[in-house]
C-alpha cells in the first residue's frame, strides 16, 4: 500500500514540560486541534487520565468523520500515539511528537506521521502528504499560541451562501513557498500602495488576496495581491489591471490574526462540502481584509473568505 510519512515542526517558547503536558492531555486538544477548529462541534469521548499511556479520545463529526487516537510511549523527548480512522474510511497511523529543547524556555515541536493509504488511492499519496502536512502546520500555530498566550487570536464563523459583485482592481501576482506567503503577500501589498501613492491608480475600497493556485505537492502558493480601484486604470507592469467577476460565493468571517486564516479557509472548504456546493474552477478563492493590522490587536483583525460556487 502506498506508505505516507509526514512531518512539519514550530518552535515555542516553553519548557518540553509545559508542551508535554499540553500533548498528552487530550482535554486540551479542542483548544488547538487543526480539525476540530473545523468541527468544533464534534462529539468527543475521553478514555483515561491525562499523561498516562492509554488515555486517548474518540471524535465522531459530520465533516471529521469518526476514530480515535491514545497514548502509546511518552518520555522527555518524544510522545507517541496510535491513531484510527474509522470514517470516511478504515486507516491507523503512527503519530509522534519529537521535542527538542533549543534553550531552557524554547522547544522545537515536531509532529509526526508514519500511515498508508488503500490501495485505490495510490494516486493520491503525493497529495494527500501536502494536505495532511498543511493541517499539521496550521495546527502548531495554533498549539504555539495557545501555550504561549494560553488563548489563540482566531475564530471563523460557519459558512453563509452571498451574492458578490463585480470589482475592478490593479494587483501583481506572486508564487512563493507556504512558508513565505506572509512576507511575500506584505512585499506585494507594499509596491501597490507605493504605486497608488505615486498616482499610477486611486484606491476604492478595501484590498483583497485573490488565490490562483496551491500546489499541496511542492507546497506553494499563487497569488494577487489586489486593491480596488476605478475602472480604466492604467498602471506598468509587473502591475496588472484586472476584473473580478461577480459571483455566487461561499463566505466565512475569520476574526484574528492573519497567521491562523489557513484554519478559517479550511473550515470553509469543510462547510462547502457539507452543504453540498461545488466550487466553480473559472474563478479564484479570494480573501478580504476588512481592517487594518498596523491600527489594531491582531485579535481583531476582520477577514472575509470568499469561494466562489457553481450557479
Amino acid at each position: 500500500m502506498p506508505v505516507l510519512n509526514v512531518k512539519a515542526h514550530i518552535d515555542i517558547n516553553a519548557t518540553r514540560e509545559q508542551v508535554q503536558h499540553v500533548l498528552t492531555d487530550f482535554q486540551s486538544w479542542p483548544a488547538w486541534s487543526p480539525w476540530l477548529y473545523i468541527e468544533p462541534e464534534a462529539k468527543l469521548t475521553y478514555r483515561g487520565g491525562a499523561g498516562e499511556i492509554g488515555h486517548g479520545y474518540d471524535w465522531l463529526g459530520d465533516k471529521t468523520g469518526s476514530g480515535g487516537m491514545s497514548l502509546t510511549k511518552i518520555s522527555a523527548q518524544r510522545v507517541e500515539c496510535d491513531l484510527q480512522f474509522l470514517k470516511p474510511f478504515k486507516s491507523q497511523a503512527d503519530i509522534a511528537f519529537d521535542l527538542e529543547e533549543l534553550a531552557p524556555d524554547i522547544t522545537r515541536v515536531t509532529w509526526l506521521m508514519d500511515s498508508s493509504l488503500p490501495f485505490f488511492m495510490f494516486w493520491m499519496k503525493e497529495s494527500m502528504s501536502g494536505m495532511i502536512k498543511a493541517d499539521y502546520a496550521r495546527g502548531l500555530a495554533l498549539l504555539k499560541d495557545y501555550i504561549e498566550k494560553e488563548k489563540i487570536p482566531s475564530s471563523a464563523s460557519d459558512a453563509v451562501k452571498v451574492s458578490v459583485p463585480e470589482v475592478s482592481y490593479v494587483g501583481i501576482q506572486a508564487t512563493c513557498s507556504m512558508s513565505d506567503i506572509a512576507s511575500v503577500m506584505g512585499t506585494s501589498f507594499d509596491t501597490l500602495s507605493t504605486a497608488s501613492t505615486n498616482g499610477q491608480f486611486s484606491v476604492s475600497g478595501r484590498p483583497f488576496c485573490l488565490y490562483n493556485d496551491i500546489d499541496f505537492k511542492r507546497q506553494r502558493f499563487t497569488f494577487t495581491a489586489a486593491m480596488p480601484c476605478d475602472e480604466g486604470a492604467n498602471v506598468d507592469a509587473p502591475l496588472v489591471a484586472a476584473h473580478r467577476p461577480a459571483c455566487t460565493a461561499l463566505k466565512v468571517m475569520h476574526t484574528g490574526a492573519f497567521r491562523h486564516l489557513p484554519n478559517a479557509w479550511a473550515k470553509l472548504l469543510a462547510d462547502a462540502k457539507a452543504q453540498k456546493h461545488k466550487p466553480v474552477k473559472s474563478q479564484h478563492p479570494f480573501e478580504l481584509y476588512l481592517n487594518d493590522a498596523t491600527d489594531i490587536d491582531e485579535a481583531e483583525l476582520l477577514t472575509e473568505l470568499y469561494l466562489p460556487l457553481k450557479s
